[in-house]
Formats: C-alpha cells, structure tokens, sequence
C-alpha cells in the first residue's frame, strides 16, 4: 500500500514539477520556483521510497535501488544549485541536465514500483 501511495505522489508531484519547469523556460509563472522546489522534493522522496521498498521486497533488486538513491540524490544537488551553475550562455546545458534528471526520477520510480508488483504478485500466486 505504501508502495502504491508513494508512486501515485511522484505521478503527481513529478507532472506538476515538470509542467512548472517548462512554464519557467518561458519566463512565465516565476513566482511559483518554491512550488516547483517542493513537488521536486516529493517527487524525489517518492522515489526513494519506492526504490527502498522494492529493494527490501521478495525478488527486489538492490541495484535498481542504489541507482533510484543516487539519481534523487543527483536531482537534489543539481536542482538547489542549478541557478549557480554555469551561469551566462551555457546556462541551457544545467537546465537541460535538470530536465533528464526529472524525468528519470519520474521513469525509475515507476520501474522500481513495476519490479515491486512484479515480485508481490508472483509471490501471492504461489
């Protein structure tokens, strides 16, 4: 249950977060960057959470885990430092980072929450 409530918060904060980064390309909604920042934090805390539970659960993957903890950790550092980063023309290439990160921080919390079901629901056939 856990599992199935964390993945539905980092659906949603994760859509939310990337829907706000894309206004903030545009120079438009600027005022809501702590909003932003807080989905991020969700999203990513989702993540580890599903990432954890899958790798503690019957037929987890310690690897799968490893790789949602270092890839929330990496959006967390990126994330807070981003508008220090590479400043001037070369900015985009942070920005652009920050977005992949994003998107993988949606992408493996939905493996890991896949590989839980996956390693629940045979465990329950048996």
């Amino acid at each position: 249950m856990v599992i199935r409530i964390a993945s539905v918060v980092l659906s949603f904060a994760g859509l939310l977060a990337l829907i706000l980064g894309l206004l903030f390309w545009t120079n438009s909604a600027l005022n809501l960057i702590q909003m932003h920042m807080l989905l991020g934090l969700l999203a990513v805390g989702a993540l580890w959470v599903i990432g954890i539970g899958q790798a503690f659960s019957k037929g987890g993957s310690w690897l799968l885990g490893a790789c949602a903890l270092v890839v929330g950790a990496a959006m967390i550092i990126i994330g807070l430092n981003q508008s220090a980063l590479m400043l001037g023309p070369f900015h985009w290439i942070v920005q652009i980072l920050h977005l992949v990160l994003g998107l993988l921080v949606i992408g493996m919390g939905h493996i890991c929450a896949a590989r839980y079901r996956k390693g629940t629901t045979s465990t329950m056939a048996k």
